[in-house]
């Protein structure tokens, strides 16, 4: 599943939202100099043999040099956002995080990487909730995620039934002792300066 360091999947940052609670771009919120977006591209990049970015203004990420998937079906939400992005991917294989998240650890990234091969669908669950916006969701998924879009169930993980699921919890993720850290959302203007303030 690896090439020249790098796997052979494909990581897409999903940067579509209405950023309703932050009331400006989360995607270009700014930590030691540096956008959110750039911030996690350079993390995806490290891993990936692909990265997309999933976004509905692709004017905003024309210097990024990275293709942008827009949704088909707008209003629908993230869920949206991983059908076209499975859609779009060149690989089976497709890690979908939020461009909310600063602090996105590459090797936990690996980590859950290695229960891909099984699953369609690799999704941490930690003790203080389940992350399927920092997840593997295998080619697989689709028809699933289409019936649910279909259905109106937009709740990104209403389709987890459809699918095999590994849910990867604490304990499996012993070696790395900041998960509240790598993740934590920033979702409101209060998430935000709490980063600030380190």
């Amino acid at each position: 599943m690896e090439q020249a360091g790098k796997l052979n999947a494909t990581g897409i940052l999903l940067a579509g939202g209405k950023n309703s609670r932050m009331k400006r771009n989360k995607a270009f919120l700014e930590l030691e100099g540096q956008p959110l977006v750039e911030r996690s591209l350079a993390v995806l990049q490290a891993v990936f043999a692909e990265v997309l970015i999933s976004s509905n203004n692709p004017e905003l990420y024309e210097t990024y040099d990275v293709s942008v998937i827009q949704d088909e079906s707008l209003n629908q939400g993230p869920l949206e956002g991983l059908y076209q992005g499975l859609k779009a991917a060149t690989y089976d294989e497709v890690f979908f995080v939020a461009c909310d998240m600063p602090f996105l650890e590459a090797d936990l990234i690996r980590l859950l990487a290695k229960w891909v091969p099984k699953y369609d669908i690799v999704v941490p669950r930690l003790n203080f909730g389940t992350h399927p916006l920092h997840a593997f969701y295998h080619r697989r998924c689709l028809l699933a995620i289409k019936k649910s879009l279909e259905a109106g169930r937009l709740k990104v993980s209403d389709f987890y039934q459809d699918c095999s699921v590994r849910y990867v919890e604490e304990r499996d993720l012993q070696g790395f002792d900041n998960l509240s850290k790598v993740f934590y959302n920033a979702n409101t203007p209060e998430d935000w300066s709490a980063i600030l303030k380190g």
